[in-house]
């Protein structure tokens, strides 16, 4: 008879037996209810199937594929235009606003028809509440957009494993 247990279960399973459990001290009854055993020693063979590994492998390359660059958050519009000379009148409020707040990040963006000058990578609206009253000052006509940002602390997608074990 073979009982599966699912990361669930077996998760909580481990958290209330012991802190440390190994494999090899968990018993299954006739009904799958897992108790703890007392063995000195023991030995844990893992036979896997080749193709689970190729499923691994190519869940592990979507996971890739799919982790984000940016996450959503907010920003400060400062300035955005369209037509004739929209470029140099972007380039200006983006230089101005340069040299104003060099400790802040600007972005110059085109979202077709408009050019876009925004500052700030804000993870929630609040904080991009502070940065609108900070330069309301010298850019009076500022607002806060939903956008993607840059944030330290992205993911590392290098790392996007698929497994608990490789996790830990």
């Amino acid at each position: 008879m073979f009982t599966f247990l699912s990361y669930g279960q077996l998760d909580s399973v481990a958290n209330s037996l012991s802190d440390s459990l190994f494999l090899n001290d968990l018993e299954l009854d006739s009904l799958g209810t897992v108790n703890k055993k007392n063995v000195s020693s023991g030995s844990l063979s893992v036979y896997q199937d080749s193709y689970y590994q190729a499923v691994e492998e190519i869940q592990k390359k979507i996971n890739k594929e799919n982790c984000p660059k940016l996450i959503r958050g907010f920003r400060v519009q400062v300035f955005s235009c369209s037509g004739p000379n929209c470029k140099d009148k972007a380039d200006k409020y983006y230089n101005q606003f340069i040299m104003a707040y060099p400790d802040l990040s600007v972005y110059k963006m085109w979202q077709p028809p408009s050019l876009k000058v925004r500052a700030g990578n804000c993870r929630n609206r609040f904080e991009a509440e502070g940065i609108k009253k900070f330069i309301e000052a010298d850019f009076p006509f500022v607002f806060i957009v939903p956008d993607f940002i840059e944030t330290d602390l992205m993911l590392d997608c290098d790392k996007m494993l698929l497994s608990k074990e490789e996790i830990k």
